[in-house]
């Protein structure tokens, strides 16, 4: 069997990655989280809720929770010098 050019290599790399953006991309756009478009079990699990909460004390303030703070405690606004570039 010959081997492939370069070129017949990057044509059926194209033909490929097309047949699979077509089968990934048919379907209607979904909505929702993110862990409910690939099934992942997390709805009902107060692990990962706590960690989702840690996550936006995280991104509101620019910092990690003092250990004293707990999910569904108020998170804090970011002072002026506390905020991300």
């Amino acid at each position: 069997m010959a081997e492939l050019t370069l070129e017949e290599r990057v044509a059926a790399l194209e033909q490929s990655v097309a047949e699979w953006r077509q089968s990934h991309t048919a379907g209607p756009p979904t909505t929702g989280k993110w862990w409910e478009q690939v099934g992942a079990p997390f709805n009902d699990d107060p692990i990962f809720n706590e960690m989702v909460e840690y996550g936006r004390y995280s991104r509101k303030t620019g910092r990690e929770a003092p250990p004293d703070w707990k999910p569904g405690d108020p998170i804090p606004e970011p002072d002026a010098g506390d905020q991300l570039p």
